[in-house]
Formats: C-alpha cells, structure tokens, sequence
C-alpha cells in the first residue's frame, strides 16, 4: 500500500450576484465565497477555481455557469454553490443540471445550505427539486404581490416614493409590504402547517431557499409566527410554539 497521501478533492467554486453594483463592491460575493471556504476545509477539498456571474438567477443562458459546466466535465470535478438559489431560480434547470451531472460522470453540485444533500441519488433529487421549486416560488410570488400590494396602495391614494411626512403613510405602506411579503410566502408556509411543523424548523426550511431577516440571519420564531398571523394561518400550529407569538 502506498504511503502517499491522496489528492484532496477539486472543487470548482460558482458565485453569482444580480447586479453589476454588487459585482463590484463584492456586495454577497464575499458571503458565498465565505461558505463555500467554510465548507471546503471542513471536508479538505481544494478550491480549484472560482467563477463569478453577474447575471438574474432565473436566466439559464450564463457563461460563467458554462464555463464551469465544461471544466467539471473535463476534470470530473464538483461544482460547490453557497446556496441553491445561487445555481438558479429553476426548479427544472437545477434538475437538468443535476441529472446531467449524473450522466457525464462528474463530481456533481455541493451546495453549502444543503450540506447532506447528494444529487446522484433519487431521494436527494427529490429534496433538491422541492427546494428549488421553493425558491423559485418564493422569487415569483413576492415580486408578484408587492407589486399588487404598491398598486392597491397607490389606489387609495398613498403616496409612494419621495419624501412624505405623514408617519401614518408610511406606517401604511409599511404594512401593505409585509403583507405582500406574507402572501409571498403562502404556498411554501401552508404545507408545513398542515404538516405540523415548528416555527423553528419552518424558519430552517426558509432560510434554506434564501429567504432570511434583514440581519442576514435565518428567522426568528417570533417573526414566522407574526407572517403566520397575518396569513390567518397561526391557529393550526403546534401549541408548544404559540408562546413565540406574544413574544
């Protein structure tokens, strides 16, 4: 047997960012270069390359992602994402990726918010696609009700931009947007309540697709309790979190 010690693993680190303002300033970038660092050295991979897109999540088309693509391919190596919302906002592309993966014997996807996933398998397709289709979800439906929610508001005559002096204006505007935010998230929180999960693992869940508070941070039980209450839907949860709500 020989003494040598084996190569470490070759990952191909894929970053991506919406916007050329965050491109530049490093603006998220830093966050999944941290995490994908983070995780490297935890399982003693090597970063190999990085590749770094400026380009919309729900965009298939990118030439970054190619370039990645092609040099997985040639040296089977694994493609290491943050997070899966950083891959795409698809659910049909991240599992085209992954069954593509699978098909030309490459290293497949490592994704640092979804660290015991493996793509190759049935079963981790299956959570990959379910956690894509949320993100994807979550991207269409929020954009979609905050811009009904700014309509209905500026129907009933509230000003929207520019400076107002009205606290009540802008309390009201505050509120139509988490209430838009809310609505956003309907689809995902419904299965989870019938399915009794805590706030807690629901927070979990949606930090895992991306949605998070405005610190960075997953959210706190007591702020899934108040997106539940306005949903009508904090009456079904387990009572054992009920106390996260008066919080």
């Amino acid at each position: 047997m020989s003494d040598r010690p084996l190569s470490p693993v070759r990952w191909l680190a894929y970053y991506r960012v919406s916007t050329d303002r965050q491109g530049s300033s490093g603006l998220g970038l830093d966050a999944q270069r941290a995490k994908v660092e983070a995780m490297a050295s935890e399982r003693g991979a090597v970063i190999a390359a990085e590749f770094v897109e400026v380009e919309s999540g729900r965009k298939n088309d990118r030439p970054q992602l190619a370039a990645a693509l092609a040099q997985a391919r040639a040296e089977k190596a694994v493609i290491a994402v943050a997070k899966i919302d950083r891959l795409a906002r698809d659910a049909g592309f991240v599992l085209k990726l992954a069954n593509e993966a699978e098909k030309n014997v490459m290293g497949g996807f490592v994704f640092c918010d979804l660290p015991d996933i493996d793509a190759t398998t049935s079963a981790g397709r299956m959570v990959l696609t379910m956690m894509a289709s949320v993100a994807e979800f979550e991207a269409r439906r929020i954009s979609e009700r905050t811009k009904e929610a700014l309509a209905e508001a500026k129907a009933r005559g509230v000003r929207l931009g520019g400076y107002r002096e009205g606290a009540a204006e802008r309390a009201s505007e505050r509120k139509q947007k988490a209430i838009a935010d809310a609505e956003g998230l309907r689809g995902v929180l419904e299965p989870m309540v019938r399915a009794g999960l805590s706030y807690r693992a629901m927070a979990d869940a949606l930090a895992g697709v991306g949605k998070l508070s405005s610190t960075g941070r997953p959210l706190a039980p007591a702020q899934i309790g108040r997106i539940l209450q306005r949903l009508g839907l904090s009456g079904k949860l387990l009572s054992s979190d009920q106390a996260w709500v008066a919080a």
